[in-house]
């Protein structure tokens, strides 16, 4: 027969077995050979007892006498997995696996002492493999294997004993085990002398942890008397000094003739050992710990979800009753974040951090106070610190830009945090602090790229998202959502008036106006320029949204103080409401649109208005569209034409100039006013166009009119040129071409603009540099309908005008005979005399009309009194016969 086992380092005698199996005689039968082989496991193992098992079944024991139920215990430790070498299992037992010469494949379970569960008294098996020289000096050793016995003499077995690192003893079955021989080495390991410890039956039990006395019952056990026990333990003994050391016990049961059976073993200090199983394992779960919370950071989990796990699993580790996370807020005080276990506060910590020499709260800093009733220092602040706590360390949570907070545990023991500790928790608080940085970069980003940068609302993206999601709740409950579109009446004249710098601080105000007024549910959010929008996430019904908007109003009617001065501002608000069941509206967009419209109504019925969304402004805005597509085919089409309404020299009662004017001919409406179209063009890029129009053919008709004229005058035609075009800089390009294409001196032409177009001129440099080529290029300019917007009268010597044009509103108050208006009007005709610019008065439409005017000095005069706008031949028929409507003056 030929056993083959393979050797392992860690098996202790396993190579002497492995060669004295391979010596079983082939010839025996297999019950012979398994009896065999456990006997030889015992012998060379130094075990108590070995079964052999074939599959689940055990084939072979020794003691052949072995009792069924410990044959069943020892059997319930193999796993019948063990593959070749001789290998210790989690609970200690030894087994391997082998072939007898059937080639059945057999395990080997061999070496076992016992231990006494406290709860139950049930008796069960735990197997282990000693070390021979303890063995040996013991007596409880390998058998002997080649026959003889092993013998020393009474002097080498005391010098033996007192050799080895161990305290070898004797001691009774029974009473807590009574000591009867312990060797001096006990005194080096618990201070006690060998006098002293065997003197006091009770000492040994009495010194036991208390979390570690279920051991001293196999002392105890009279089950025992009968076996041939080998008992292993580690367990803590109190030292005479009081500490605890852990110590390995190595005892077998040894029986002397007639005599009762006594405990031999020895006593070894192995307390550096478990510290450093201890310190590698919380090593190694640190490790792990640290791992895991990065590899959460790293997939995105929260801060708060990390700051959780982190603080729970330190709270877990021995000696610990607190681990914390302070947040640092604005003003660099400490808040609590999360904490697991304890009771203490942040008051604490801020004295210690306060007391300590050096910036310890800076990021990655490390602060460690051993004992908190040691440090004078502290002392002061002891009435605080919770009963439980002794020692805490302290480490600030910070990234790579700023730091965030403080992580701090402490401990019922005084320095129980070690360098190691420190290390630790100084990558925690660093995995911490990273992912605290990055995922507020990411909040930082997502709201940069969701709110409004002026006003920090939400922007139009976000909004929306909002809006939809408030929809959806109004379809589940059937309720109503409201939308609200403001818009600043006026703004840009503020804006440009003031100041960009001031319109943007009254934006800001603005929204903290809206914001405060609206209630919890609701959004606010800028939607560019001066437009705001409010969701109504639950409104009762259409009166309930218009009180909500009619607060807001009220609201922000109230003066703001921008840049020391009160101002005051009004808005024009849109409302659109959505009904699950009304159909129409579907979406955010659709709603969002709806509100708009309304808006743009009521800035139309005179600003400072509110306008709910319904049938007339949807057919409005349907309209409004319509127009906007037919105004593109008018365009290119040619179904544009122009009329001329003269000006009227006051002096010699003749025709000085014509403005032209833009008529649409719609094909199936007839011929439509400017009112009906330029608004909505205005709206659009189509103004820029159809200025262009009107511009060309009021050059082609200039031309026309100053060709060869006998008394030696000039007829000046001049037409509007809207924002849009002023600021275009291919305008000066244009007028120069048509100058030169219609042989034009530059008097022939001008160019009515409005005083918006003054102001925007001061905050658009563009504006101004076109404004000066026209000047260069010698083209007059009139500021139409003056005293109607707000620019400063300062413009009128700033800017190269040739004229202003006195607006209807002034010269009906002046007709009327309101003294406010007609003293208005006197300081408009004085100044722009002063500032030798032609002053034109507008809308003279009766004869007092013409008397008032002309008493006030005005130059000259336009209006239905003359006639109204009419077509080209007509106009030049006005010129041919030159009707007198007023006599002339001398000059």
């Amino acid at each position: 027969m030929n056993l083959k086992l393979q050797s392992h380092d860690d098996a202790g005698p396993a190579s002497s077995l492995i060669e004295l199996l391979g010596d079983i005689p082939a010839s025996k039968s297999v019950s012979e050979i398994a009896e065999a082989a456990a006997r030889l496991t015992v012998e060379t193992l130094g075990a108590a007892a070995a079964v052999v098992v074939d599959g689940p079944d055990p084939i072979g024991t020794y003691p052949p006498n072995l009792r069924p139920e410990f044959v069943t215990e020892l059997c319930d430790g193999w796993d019948g997995t063990t593959q070749g070498p001789v290998t210790r299992s989690a609970r200690g037992l030894v087994t391997t696996r082998t072939s007898l010469p059937t080639t059945t494949s057999i395990g080997i379970v061999a070496g076992w002492a016992p231990a006494i569960d406290p709860r139950t008294d049930d008796l069960t098996l735990v197997a282990t493999v000693t070390d021979a020289r303890i063995h040996q000096a013991t007596g409880s050793g390998p058998r002997p294997t080649n026959g003889r016995a092993l013998s020393l003499e009474p002097g080498q077995s005391q010098a033996l004993v007192e050799s080895v690192p161990a305290a070898v003893y004797i001691a009774e079955i029974g009473d807590h085990g009574k000591w009867i021989y312990v060797s001096p080495q006990i005194e080096a390991i618990l201070g006690y002398t060998p006098e002293e410890w065997t003197g006091n039956p009770e000492l040994w039990y009495e010194s036991i942890h208390p979390d570690d006395r279920e051991y001293p019952h196999v002392f105890e056990d009279e089950r025992l008397i009968g076996l041939d026990i080998h008992w292993p333990a580690e367990y803590r003994l109190r030292t005479k000094d009081g500490h605890y050391v852990w110590i390995h016990d190595e005892g077998r049961l040894i029986r002397s003739g007639d005599e009762p059976p006594h405990w031999h073993g020895f006593l070894q200090d192995v307390s550096r050992r478990k510290a450093a199983d201890a310190a590698s394992r919380a090593q190694a779960e640190q490790q792990l710990l640290i791992a895991s919370i990065g590899e959460l950071a790293i997939r995105g989990e929260t801060p708060d979800a990390l700051i959780r796990m982190a603080a729970d699993s330190i709270a877990e580790l021995d000696g610990v009753v607190e681990a914390a996370v302070y947040e640092q807020n604005a003003f660099e005080r400490l808040n609590l974040r999360y904490r697991s276990g304890g009771r203490g506060g942040v008051e604490e910590f801020r004295y210690a951090t306060d007391r300590f020499p050096g910036d310890h709260l800076a990021a990655g800093k490390v602060l460690t106070i051993p004992d908190w009733y040691a440090d004078d220092r502290l002392e002061p602040f002891h009435y605080i610190v919770p009963d439980d706590v002794r020692s805490s360390i302290l480490i600030a949570i910070g990234g790579a830009r700023r730091q965030f907070g403080l992580l701090a545990v402490s401990s019922d023991l005084p320095g129980r945090f070690t360098a190691q500790d420190a290390s630790f928790m100084r990558a925690i608080s660093s995995v911490l602090g990273n992912a605290i940085e990055r995922h507020r970069a990411d909040d930082q980003l997502r709201h940069r790229l969701e709110h409004d940068p002026l006003t920090g609302l939400p922007n139009r993206e976000l909004f929306t998202r909002h809006l939809n999601q408030a929809m959806d709740g109004a379809r589940a409950s059937g309720g109503l959502t409201g939308l609200l579109f403001l818009d600043v009446d006026h703004f840009k004249v503020i804006n440009d008036g003031i100041g960009h710098h001031a319109g943007d601080e009254l934006l800001r105000k603005l929204a903290g106006v809206l914001t405060a007024g609206v209630r919890e549910g609701d959004m606010v959010a800028r939607f560019g320029g001066d437009e705001f929008s409010v969701v109504l996430a639950k409104v009762m019904d259409r009166d309930d949204a218009t009180e909500a908007a009619n607060r807001l109003l009220e609201d922000i009617s109230r003066p703001i103080m921008i840049e020391g001065s009160e101002r005051y501002v009004t808005a024009s608000v849109g409302v659109a409401l959505y009904s699950p069941g009304s159909g129409g509206t579907k979406n955010a967009e659709d709603l969002i649109r709806e509100a708009d419209a309304a808006m743009y109504r009521a800035k139309e019925l005179g600003r400072e208005q509110i306008q709910v969304y319904g049938r007339p402004i949807r057919d409005r805005a349907i309209r409004r569209l319509e127009v906007e597509r037919e105004l593109h085919v008018a365009i290119e089409n040619g179904q544009l034409s122009a009329v001329y309404q003269p000006l009227v020299s006051l002096r010699t009662g003749r025709i000085s100039a014509f403005e032209a004017l833009v008529r649409w001919n719609h094909p199936e409406k007839g011929l439509l006013r400017p009112a009906e179209f330029v608004p909505i063009a205005e709206s659009t890029d189509l103004i820029t166009k159809i200025d262009s129009w009107i511009l060309r053919e009021a050059a082609r008709q200039a031309a026309h009119w100053n060709r060869d004229r006998d008394d030696g005058s000039i007829i000046t035609v001049s037409s509007n040129a809207s924002a849009r075009q002023i600021g275009n800089p291919r305008l000066p390009g244009l007028v120069a071409e048509l100058l030169d294409e219609y042989r034009l001196r530059p008097e022939h032409l001008a160019l009515e603009i409005t005083e918006t177009v003054l102001v925007d001129s001061t905050v658009n440099s563009e504006i101004s540099r076109v404004l000066d080529q026209l000047d260069r290029l010698g083209i007059r300019l009139a500021l139409d309908d003056f005293g109607t917007g707000f620019s400063s009268l300062a413009y009128l010597s700033e800017f190269p005008l040739y004229g202003i044009k006195i607006d209807r509103a002034f010269v009906r108050r002046l007709v009327r005979g309101d003294p406010k208006g007609s003293a208005i009007a006197n300081a408009m005709v004085h100044i722009g005399r002063a500032l030798s610019l032609v002053v034109i008065a507008e809308a003279v439409t009766e004869q007092s009309d013409l008397d008032k005017v002309r008493e006030l000095g005005c130059h000259a005069a336009q209006g239905r009194y003359f006639t109204g706008p009419v077509p080209a031949d007509e106009a030049t028929a006005l010129l041919v016969d030159q009707p007198r409507w007023i006599e002339p003056r001398e000059p």
